[in-house]
Order: structure tokens, then C-alpha cells, then sequence
């Protein structure tokens, strides 16, 4: 392990760069859908060029691109990525009755920062960015080169990670830390997730018709029913859990007067490590394939809209031993956890890195009302991070 003077060093950051940095990106509104990020990625370019860092832009899309900064390091270790996404998802009429502050106000009392993506997740990128600006500013060089990677479209189909693994523009890091909400706690381990819709086919006939046509509708709950007695198999995980699928949207119908031709339901799955997310499809065709047995002219179509891999870091990972001495620089109890959700982190694990995930925030205060990270989290973030990128 590389030895710093520690103390000295963490003792010149300034708090408030962090808090000021966050509250800056919180007020930017960079809702996705329906993809405004444009400000967020004017703002995160320009200040890692303020802090002298070399950065360049990625276009996924008419005026949304990520941003890539890269600090030179002594080239004695591997580069690593530290990332963040950018986009944050909207807030709804009926939510923001609830919140107790303007949603995109960055209000900072009892001590926290309040505002959408104050956890998920521009406080972790903001940490990120500080980080390496203090190194830069300071004029300290880490033993490799250290990469900020913010992404767009995180919120939706991660096409800003996917669309940057299609270059080689990061190809020579080994890993990469994510630095999604987690409490600072360390995650080594995270859920898979895959959603597709299932279209139930049946006939149209006039509603006044009593049992004519096939209601796709009636067809449909046959195939939820199903579903409702049945548990994925799989092998419990410590920190993850079970995996499982829940219906989360429903379209049916044409008018009231017209027996349905068509039902579609979105099936979201979460998974565990040692199942992938075609296992899920393949056993919805199962289903299918039973109900068919009893209804020979049942018809139904799986349309698979994305597919992310659960995963695991092994424990002797070179990444999760930098954190460990990170933890232990700072006299924090090391704490090790898994990611219910999922993150860009594991778009880029398929191009060979592996992967770790903390930042600061609390994930079970995201994607609703009064959203809202520690100040003191925000804190322990930069510091984290910046004996992360030297040990």
C-alpha cells in the first residue's frame, strides 16, 4: 500500500467545495425520460477542465453525451474508473405535493442536502469530482490513471455505459467503482435485472356478444395466476436474497364496446448470482407451454427489453483491498454489503473489469419524495475516494 501523509492531506480539502459542487447539479433538472442531461454535462465538463484535468465528451444522442476526464497517473498501476450517472428520473404532480422542499431546490438542513438526485446519484459523482480535482489542483500524482466516466440514460436502458464500452476509450482499465448510494458501506455483490413485455393474443368480437371473440384480458390472467403460484428457483444469497418477478405495467383493451385482441404486461425480474437473465424467459415459456396443455389456442409473445447479469467481485480483488485500506485510513469500520438494484457497473463488466459499488446516500430514499443525502456521508465520500485513487 502506497503511504501518504494522510492527515495532512484530508486536512486541506474543503468541505464545502463538495456541498456547493452537489447542490449545483441538483438544481440542474436533468429528468429522465425525457433525456435533458445537456446542462449536467455542461456543468460536469466544465469543471474538471477548471480543475486542469484533460476531458472529453461522448454524443449518445442529440444534445446528451457522457463526459470522460482522465488524470495521469505514474502508469505503475492500472487505470481505474470511478462513475456516476447523471440523468435523475422525474417528479411526479402527486409527488411533489409530498415533498417537503422544492424538488430541485438542493435546500440543506438537519443535516442533509434534499432534492432529486441528491443520493441517486450526484453526490457520489460530486465526491468523485472533487477528488481528483484536489489531486490535480495539488499537483499529486496516484499511481495510475484515475477515470471520472459520467453517463447518461442511466435511468432508462444505460445506453450512455453501453455506447461508451462500444469504444475504447476505457478499454485499459481493470476496474471500476460505481459510486451509486450505499450508505459507504462497500458492495461486492449486485442483483441482475431483465423486464420484457408479454403480449397475450385473442379475437375481437362486439362486447354485446356474450362469449364471442377470446378476451385477451381473461387469457391474460390465466398466464398471472400462474405466475402468482409460481417462485423462480434459485439458491439464496447472503446479501441479495431471492430472486423474483412482479408484474409492473398492464395495456389491454380498445374500447369498451370490443372484446380485447391484445393484452400486454411488463414482467420485471431481479436476480441473484447463478442465474442469468435468459433462465427467466426460458421459464416463462415453461408457463406458457403448461397453460397451452389446457388451452390449446392460447397465444402469447415475449418481447425481452433488456437483459443485465447479476455478479459477484471476488474478495481478493485488488480494488477491494485499496477500499479496505481506505477504511482503515479513515478509522471506519469496514462494512461490506450486496446492491439490490443495478447499476452501469455492470455494462462495464462485460468488457473485462470488475466492478465494486459505494458512495454516500441512502438507496431507499431514491426515486421518491424528499429524496436527501449526509452531509457527513458527502464528506467520508471525497475522502474515500481520494485515498482510494493513491493507495
Amino acid at each position: 500500500m502506497n503511504v501518504y501523509p494522510w492527515q495532512d492531506l484530508l486536512s486541506k480539502i474543503n468541505p464545502d467545495e463538495v456541498v456547493k459542487v452537489v447542490q449545483d447539479m441538483v438544481r440542474l433538472k436533468s429528468i429522465n425520460p425525457p433525456g435533458l442531461e445537456k446542462g449536467m454535462s455542461e456543468y460536469v465538463k466544465n469543471y474538471m477542465i477548471s480543475k486542469n484535468i484533460p476531458t472529453e465528451t461522448l454524443e449518445f444522442a442529440t444534445d446528451r453525451y457522457n463526459v470522460i476526464s482522465r488524470l495521469k497517473g505514474k502508469g505503475e498501476e492500472n487505470p481505474i474508473i470511478f462513475t456516476g450517472h447523471m440523468d435523475v428520473v422525474p417528479v411526479s404532480k402527486d409527488e411533489e405535493k409530498r415533498w417537503q422542499t422544492d424538488p430541485f431546490g438542493g435546500e440543506i438542513f438537519d443535516g442533509n442536502l434534499h432534492g432529486r438526485g441528491s443520493s441517486d446519484m450526484k453526490a457520489g459523482l460530486g465526491a468523485a469530482m472533487v477528488a481528483m480535482g484536489y489531486l490535480a489542483e495539488n499537483g499529486i500524482v496516484p499511481p495510475g490513471d484515475i477515470i471520472l466516466v459520467a453517463t447518461v440514460d442511466e435511468e432508462a436502458l444505460m445506453g450512455g455505459a453501453k455506447s461508451i464500452i462500444k469504444t475504447d476509450v476505457v478499454a485499459d482499465a481493470k476496474n471500476v467503482v460505481v459510486c451509486e448510494p450505499t450508505g459507504m458501506e462497500l458492495v461486492t455483490c449486485c442483483r441482475g435485472r431483465t423486464w420484457a413485455d408479454i403480449t397475450v393474443k385473442g379475437l375481437t368480437a362486439h362486447a354485446s356478444q356474450k362469449g364471442a371473440g377470446i378476451n385477451a384480458i381473461d387469457r391474460t390472467l390465466m398466464l398471472m395466476n400462474k405466475m402468482a403460484g409460481y417462485e423462480i428457483p434459485h439458491q439464496e444469497h447472503p446479501y441479495l436474497g431471492t430472486s423474483f418477478w412482479q408484474i409492473t405495467v398492464i395495456k389491454g383493451g380498445v374500447e369498451p364496446a370490443i372484446v380485447p385482441d391484445r393484452c400486454t404486461i411488463t414482467v420485471d425480474a431481479r436476480l441473484v448470482p447463478g442465474q442469468m437473465p435468459q433462465d427467466i424467459w426460458n421459464l416463462m415459456e415453461q408457463l406458457i407451454a403448461e397453460i397451452k396443455e389446457e388451452v390449446p389456442d392460447f397465444e402469447a409473445e415475449i418481447e425481452i427489453l433488456d437483459q443485465r447479469e447479476p455478479w459477484v467481485t471476488p474478495a481478493d480483488d485488488p480494488m477491494i483491498q485499496k477500499i479496505k485500506g481506505a477504511y482503515e485510513v479513515l478509522s471506519m469500520p469496514y462494512r461490506e454489503n450486496g446492491f439490490s438494484g443495478t447499476t452501469d457497473g455492470t455494462i462495464f463488466r462485460r468488457i473485462g473489469m470488475e466492478a465494486v459499488i459505494i458512495g454516500p446516500g441512502d438507496l431507499a430514499c431514491v426515486h421518491k419524495e424528499n429524496e436527501k443525502v449526509s452531509l457527513e456521508q458527502l464528506a467520508q465520500a471525497v475522502q474515500l475516494y481520494l485515498i482510494t485513487m493513491l493507495i
